[in-house]
Order: C-alpha cells, then structure tokens, then sequence
C-alpha cells in the first residue's frame, strides 16, 4: 500500500499477524461473538485449588475444573503436615502475639477516647452548655 506522510511517499510494509478465535465466546447486545487472541501469544490459565460450598475443586491450564477426589484431599494433606517445617509453627505464634499486641492497643486506644470524651463533656458542663453536652453524650452512645 503506498502512503504519504508530510509529502513524504512511502510502501506500508505489515507483517499480518495470525488471529485465532478463542474457545470462550461472548453475547452482546443479543448478539454471539467469539474472542480472538494472536496466534503466537499463549492463553494460560492459572491452576488453583479453590472450594465452592465446601465442596474442593482444581481448575486447569486450559480453564476447565475438575473436583478433587477426598483421597487426594487427604494425601495432600499428609504431604503438607510431613512437610511443614518448624518455621511455620514460630511464624504462627509470632503471628497470634501480634493479633494480642493489636487487640491490646485497640482496647487502649478506645478507653483513650472515652476518657477524652468524658473529659469534654465535664467541660461542656462546667461551660453551661447543654447543647454541647448533648452531642457529646450522642457521640460516645454512636462510639460506645
């Protein structure tokens, strides 16, 4: 194809690339369509273990599932136990002492702002204003 671009006249050379209609296909506005992808790019899948209402399955490269059977269940199970090593038993522990250190600083955190609360509301009082006041009781039942 000859082209022009700023007087400059040119041949387009393109490569043509391969297009290959994918298994998966579509419906828009009533209509089918099939989705398309180059040849020469892969289409993978990533497989998973995953569980849909308690029931276990595996999905594969090409998208598909297939349910994993209890015995392999079971198996992989005993793999991972064998397996395991004594790290994950310290990274557990270390992580139940940081679930108690943030619950701890929650708790602190919260008497912190009743007590501030309590100390504005005393203020309001000593003030004389009740609208105030009223807020403040708001606050801390919406809070507490």
């Amino acid at each position: 194809m000859k082209l022009s671009y700023r007087g400059v006249r040119y041949d387009s050379v393109s490569t043509p690339i391969n297009m290959v209609e994918s298994e998966g296909t579509g419906n828009y506005r009533g209509s089918n369509f099939h989705f398309t992808y180059p040849r020469h790019i892969p289409v993978r899948q990533p497989v998973l273990e995953l569980k849909y209402r308690g029931v276990d399955y595996q999905t594969n490269a090409t998208g598909g599932a297939e349910s994993i059977s209890p015995a392999i269940r079971a198996a992989k199970a005993a793999v991972r136990d064998v397996f395991r090593p004594s790290g994950m038993d310290q990274a557990r522990s270390a992580i139940r002492a940081r679930q108690e250190i943030l619950s701890e600083v929650a708790k602190v955190h919260r008497q912190n702002i009743e007590r501030s609360l309590q100390h504005r509301i005393e203020v309001a009082r000593e003030r004389g204003d009740q609208n105030l006041v009223n807020v403040l009781e708001r606050e801390m039942q919406q809070i507490f």
